[in-house]
């Protein structure tokens, strides 16, 4: 009995699809400022989907950081920077809106796809000024995306926490920043 329940969750783990996937991050440094671009690709899930459609707000929040590799020591950390949005859909009128929270501003699709590709575009986000660095450490960057469901009623809300179903993440994903 426990062999079948082992072998029902690891073939479950290998054939869910990722949700949140890093397709691509580069940074550049231009006149003392760190730059990032990326492209991510959030997939929702059947449970995701059901829930925006029910019309609970999707968090979904990119998270960079700069660090500096050290041998001896922890890692240093620069700076970590969280974009953040909101992602709803309006039955009625069946658009989306994706509020962007760091700038307060709204923008409406009238497709998911248009929606998810607008959120999973970073173009030459500052990330740091190089002036804040002293000396010449090799410094590497860690990007993740994260989806989340805000907003669930009381009752759901320890169910969503031991389930984990309304949150996917990418995991961190690494790359080397050149100064």
């Amino acid at each position: 009995m426990i062999r079948a329940i082992f072998l029902v969750l690891f073939s479950t783990a290998a054939w869910a699809t990722e949700e949140v996937i890093i397709e691509h991050v580069s940074s550049e440094v231009v006149d003392g400022a760190c730059y990032v671009d990326a492209r991510i690709n959030f997939n929702l899930d059947d449970d995701l989907l059901e829930a925006l459609d029910h019309g609970m707000e999707l968090d979904v929040r990119i998270i960079v950081r700069v660090r500096e590799k050290r041998k001896w020591l922890w890692d240093r950390v620069y700076k970590e920077t969280k974009i953040k949005f909101k992602l709803d859909h309006l039955p009625l009128s069946d658009v989306y809106i994706i509020t962007d929270v760091r700038k307060s501003e709204q923008r409406q699709f009238d497709t998911l796809e248009n929606a998810l590709k607008y959120m999973g575009k970073v173009e030459r986000h500052l990330l740091l000024n190089t002036g804040e660095i002293t000396g010449e450490p090799k410094l590497g960057g860690l990007i993740k995306g994260v989806i989340n469901v805000k907003n669930l009623p009381q009752p759901m809300k320890p169910v969503a926490f031991l389930i984990n179903k309304w949150r996917s993440d990418s995991g961190w994903h690494k790359w080397i920043i050149r100064q």
